[in-house]
């Protein structure tokens, strides 16, 4: 079965080709710039490596691109797409994996106001799949899967019992695809089993969370109700007192959307550098003496540090600290300001190691460190492909 994995960005679209059984790579590519005038497209099918410049006016048009050169290129065999899979985000009631039908669109489209940045663009990738491949099954894999394992006392909100009950607003958790490759390629890479270590997965990037991963279980996470929560990230703001929100409501006449607008569009990085929400500008800006950008980065470390501290707490032990997504893997001066100052719990780089180690894998602590530190190139797509082929065992 070849199962097609659609990573769909605002402006992109990234994609993975797995043969099952045997969990082969059989294709991967990526879109750039759709929506932009010219766009780029690169691809690997096989044997077949390319790329191309097109105008990709919408995601329709990237998609059946995609479609075409993975034909051309005799990717698709003679069987054909036998799934097409998604890293779905959040829905209503749904939070494991599940066959994409009208009913759990409908799902999606409730809480479009809970994640205003990603339900969109699957939801319509979605219904552009079905359309051109209405034999198709489709698969969904929500974010929030791999964090069920949460005790309940850490994943309950003080707040009204009225509203835990009828809403279900508690603390959801998400990047759950790739914390669950972060759990099973560490002990990998350590040679130990999944159930004799405790890690800090910290995954890094436009959006970041962190996770404490206690025997292969996540049992605690910094994202909450929503993918606006725990850490801040690019344009999103973060954990943040909600009393500040309703005062800023009140005496500047903000509407719930303006509020909205401003806390995931012009938050976070962002927010605290006066302009970029790329950490390399960010650090570019720094070194110029640009002080807001000093304050963002420091601050982006601090938090993580601060969670590495709850987490050691939560765990009791910890065998990893472990570092994925964009910053994660290519963050080196991150990685070094937020782990300073930690070797009184086991945790200290090798310098060398950690400037060594830009988006590679391997491992960045120091020789006699108690606590291993890994950077893990995630692999979200493949955590996806296996979800969605074992669903399609029990449909």
């Amino acid at each position: 079965m070849l199962i097609l994995v659609a990573n769909v960005g605002s402006t992109s679209f990234k994609y993975r080709l797995f043969q099952y059984p045997g969990e082969t790579l059989a294709a991967q590519g990526r879109i750039e710039r759709i929506g932009a005038g010219a766009g780029t497209a690169s691809w690997k099918h096989g044997d077949s490596t390319g790329g191309a410049e097109a105008e990709f006016p919408t995601h329709r048009e990237a998609i059946q691109f995609t479609l075409a050169q993975l034909e051309r290129d005799g990717a698709l065999g003679g069987e054909g797409l036998g799934c097409v899979a998604f890293k779905t985000v959040i829905a209503k009631g749904l939070v494991g994996c599940e066959l994409l039908d009208e009913r759990v669109l409908k799902a999606m489209e409730d809480y479009v106001f809970l994640a205003p940045a990603h339900n969109p663009p699957y939801i319509a990738a979605i219904r552009l799949f079905r359309e051109l491949l209405p034999e198709t099954p489709l698969v969904g894999l929500f974010e929030p899967a791999f964090h069920l394992t949460m005790p309940d006392y850490a994943r309950v909100y003080p707040i009204p019992k009225e509203w835990r009950e009828k809403h279900a607003i508690q603390r959801y958790g998400f990047h759950g695809a790739s914390h669950r490759y972060v759990s099973q390629r560490v002990p990998q890479l350590m040679n130990r089993e999944p159930d004799e270590i405790n890690i800090i997965s910290c995954h890094l990037g436009g959006s970041s969370s962190m996770c404490a991963i206690q025997s292969g279980r996540s049992i605690d996470t910094t994202m909450g109700f929503t993918p606006q929560t725990g850490l801040f990230h690019a344009t999103r703001v973060g954990d943040f007192d909600p009393f500040a929100v309703l005062y800023m409501m009140k005496v500047e006449g903000l509407s719930v959307d303006d509020a909205v607008e401003q806390l995931t569009r012009e938050s976070g990085l962002k927010g605290l550098s006066g302009g970029s929400d790329d950490m390399r500008d960010i650090e570019e800006a720094m070194d110029a003496g640009d002080d807001n950008a000093r304050l963002a980065f420091e601050a982006l470390c601090y938090a993580i540090k601060k969670y590495i501290g709850a987490y050691v707490a939560v765990l009791g032990r910890v065998d990893c600290v472990a570092f994925a997504g964009g910053i994660g893997e290519r963050g080196w001066r991150v990685r070094e300001k937020a782990l300073s100052g930690l070797e009184h719990l086991g945790i200290y780089l090798d310098e060398d190691k950690n400037k060594q180690c830009v988006g590679d894998e391997g491992a960045i602590h120091g020789v006699t460190a108690p606590t291993a530190i890994w950077v893990v190139p995630t692999n979200e797509e493949l955590i996806v492909a296996r979800a969605a082929y074992e669903r399609l065992q029990t449909a």
